[in-house]
């Protein structure tokens, strides 16, 4: 019996066990902790993709594909594997193999992630549950993400196998790898956006029929640009201008990732939320990124006429896209937004232009088109310019500017009009269909992209009908054509003084009065001044901002015993 009284070496020690509360106590803390902040979307979305038939039979495709080409591959190389450069070759059928899940099955699966939602009506019942938009996108976004590493991990095997095949060396398999991951992520994130832009079961086949197209394409690009990279040696890893380059394309692509995770979010709000100033912020900030990476530029490798061309062809499709949006929003704001809406003085000037509305954001956009445009005037003294070339502009008379000058001056003001043309004439479009029916916010781009396509269209068509006008190099035909307009102007060697005054003078006239028909709505917009919150809201509001952060019991003494050891200790 005092065997059987002695402590076996196989139960806990009487210390271990007086311990055991205190592990047992920090476990529960953790994972409660782990519980609570868990997206529950996660969880739901990573069991029913991990149990579905399409990630089995993709995954095991990817196994037997990659196993299959790993045996068939040393086989085609035979005894030159233990002494030729076999990696590149090897690695690349491995980054087919690889790309097509990741490229086109999981962004895919992603977009009917949502549309299913639609389609079984659970989306109603998803949004009843506390969680925002932002939760709901992150959730899904993050079930694909865990997809893509389970890809990843299932191939990395192979990957190490061509490094060791020598012909590739490590840094590029990690920058081809990163490629692939960033490249995946946005699309799953475009395919998310992409399911919450329709709900009826016709657009959504329209839609799927879209997305996949446009996957397959980038899946194509991806196997491109992988092959060039690896075959005529696009990694310079020792070269500074590559790591600009890829900065410059981190910032670029995070910019854009984050304005398709407000908009993707935004879509799936209720329809009296703000969707619109985060969006707009960071529209601003990009178009911030992109006027900084191009004056590191400019004063880092000197001036070049074609980088401002570019800076402001860049920044003129960005707003040009930007405002389409914009312009397509309901002119209507809601009782909750105007609750919002900046009151002091230096708040109306400054931050109207980021609240919701058709003509705020028509007034954004030209005022980013004309940022830009000042901005590339202000850089251009800074240089020595010592071409001159006589060119014409309204008021001046023929006289002598610098050839970046000449060039710069005719670029921006045509940039900047037909900004205002376009994006005005789709607004007042748009107002006027929407006093006959309902418009919604894909129809109203698409609408203002039709506009643009007619100005290209229907003259490029004419002058390819017309004997006489076929073989001339630019007519005033095309003044409605920015692109053949524009490239006209920005060769000076073919532009004349008598066309560049009068398709700036045309331009000047048309974009004036296309600006003064969109004063009205404008002005209309800007009346919008906030209005008081209702007490009952505000008590709401109250109520919910303390349900976020309940007080926390603190020791009014340092005699005092925690209060969660005194439960300990009574439990």
């Amino acid at each position: 019996m005092s065997s059987m009284s002695a402590e076996s070496p196989l139960q806990p020690s009487s210390a271990s066990t007086a311990d055991s509360p205190l592990h047992n106590r920090l476990l529960d803390r953790v994972l409660t902790f782990v519980g609570d902040h868990l997206n529950p979307i996660l969880v739901k979305e990573t069991r029913q993709a991990l149990k579905s038939k399409q990630f089995v039979i993709t995954f095991g495709l990817l196994l037997i594909l990659a196993w299959g080409w790993s045996l068939l591959g040393v086989a085609l190389i035979g005894p030159d594997v233990f002494y030729s450069a076999n990696g590149p070759s090897m690695f690349m059928a491995y980054f087919v193999i690889l790309a097509f899940p990741l490229l086109v099955i999981v962004p895919f699966s992603a977009f009917r992630s949502l549309t299913g939602e639609w389609e079984d009506n659970t989306y109603e019942l998803m949004s009843i549950t506390g969680l925002n938009p932002r939760q709901i996108v992150s959730g899904k976004l993050g079930s694909s993400a865990l997809q893509m590493i389970i890809y990843l991990s299932a191939i990395s095997p192979c990957l190490a196998f061509t490094y060791m095949l020598r012909g590739i060396d490590f840094p590029t398999i990690m920058m081809l790898m990163t490629y692939l991951v960033f490249g995946s992520l946005g699309l799953s994130l475009l395919g998310l956006l992409a399911g919450t832009l329709v709900a009826q079961k016709h657009w959504q086949v329209i839609m799927s029929v879209a997305v996949i197209i446009g996957l397959l394409l980038a899946f194509w690009l991806g196997c491109v640009m992988c092959s060039g990279l690896i075959f005529w040696g696009g990694m310079t890893f020792g070269d500074s201008e590559f790591w600009t380059a890829n900065s410059a394309m981190l910032t670029a692509y995070l910019s854009y990732f984050a304005l398709l995770f407000f908009a993707a979010a935004a879509q799936l709000t209720f329809s009296s939320d703000n969707r619109s100033t985060r969006l707009r912020i960071v529209m601003v900030l990009q178009h911030v990124l992109l006027t900084g990476w191009f004056a590191w530029a400019l004063f880092e490798f000197g001036f070049e006429e074609e980088a401002m061309i570019a800076y402001l062809t860049i920044a003129g499709i960005h707003w040009y896209i930007m405002g389409a949006c914009m312009t397509s929003e309901a002119v209507e704001l809601s009782l909750r937004i105007k609750r919002n809406l900046p009151q002091s003085f230096l708040g109306r000037v400054f931050l109207t232009w980021f609240n919701p509305g058709p003509g705020t954001g028509y007034i954004l956009a030209i005022s980013g088109m004309l940022a830009a445009m000042v901005m590339g005037l202000a850089v251009l003294p800074l240089f020595d310019l010592n071409t001159t070339r006589a060119i014409g502009f309204p008021g001046t008379g023929g006289t002598a500017f610098g050839t970046a000058y000449a060039v710069f001056f005719a670029y921006a003001f045509m940039s900047l009009f037909y900004i205002v043309i376009f994006l005005g004439l789709g607004a007042l479009i748009l107002r006027l269909a929407r006093r006959v029916s309902q418009v919604g916010v894909v129809l109203a781009v698409l609408m203002q992209i039709l506009l643009l396509l007619v100005g290209c269209g229907v003259p490029l068509v004419i002058q390819l009908m017309s004997p006489t006008l076929r073989d001339l190099d630019y007519s005033m035909l095309q003044l409605t054509n920015p692109f053949w307009t524009l490239s006209y102007m920005a060769d000076t060697w073919q532009a004349t003084q008598p066309e560049t005054e009068a398709i700036l003078w045309s331009l000047g006239i048309m974009a004036f009065l296309v600006f003064l028909a969109n004063i009205g709505s404008v002005a209309r917009e800007l009346r919008h001044v906030r209005i008081v919150r209702p007490k009952r809201v505000a008590e709401e509001d109250a109520e919910k901002a303390a349900l976020k952060t309940p007080p926390v019991s603190t020791k009014t003494n340092p005699w005092d015993d925690d209060p969660e050891d005194l439960q300990d200790i009574s439990q």
